[in-house]
């Protein structure tokens, strides 16, 4: 499931992050705390994990976004 997949990417983009607080409808910078180095760490693990690309100028502000993305992207 993606976002099992995706809990464990933040666990390891942010160690320090208590990972019971990821939930699908979770804001990342406001609940998360996600910076921009660790938004740009996350891109690119994530990248890496699904095989996907992020378009330049791609609004992802939750949890769920990211998901619905990665969705996408595998269908196409």
């Amino acid at each position: 499931m993606i976002f099992d997949e995706l809990v464990e990417i933040f666990k390891t983009v942010m160690p320090q992050m208590d990972a019971s607080r990821l939930k699908p409808e979770s804001v990342l910078t406001t609940d998360l705390g996600i910076d921009s180095l660790n938004m740009m760490l996350l891109a690119i693990t994530v990248e890496d994990r699904f095989g996907i690309k992020f378009e330049a100028g791609v609004k992802l502000d939750t949890v769920s976004d990211i998901m619905e993305y990665i969705e996408k992207c595998k269908e196409s």
